[in-house]
């Protein structure tokens, strides 16, 4: 469930409610995706979620631009700015 709503860009608070998780839970949860500690297993389910999801969305973008659409165009060239080392 975690993957699937984190694939739907739900927050990981309205993640937490979905799930319902106490108030200590739910702190855990969120401060654990803040930190990107993957080593508990709902917060590894929400971001392979979202990757997944993002993935699929940037490749629909690409195709769109490809095809010659100017916003798509605009958002891949932010998309190369943004992955810049």
């Amino acid at each position: 469930m975690v993957e699937e709503m984190a694939g739907l860009f739900f927050s990981p608070e309205m993640i937490a409610i979905n799930l319902e998780l106490n108030e200590e839970e739910t702190e855990y949860f969120q401060n654990s995706v803040i930190m990107k500690d993957t080593s508990s297993r709902f917060v590894a389910a929400y971001f392979k979620g979202w990757l997944e999801a993002e993935i699929s969305l940037r490749r629909a973008i690409k195709q769109s631009a490809m095809n010659g659409s100017s916003p798509s165009q605009q958002q891949m060239l932010n998309y190369q700015k943004e992955g810049k080392v």
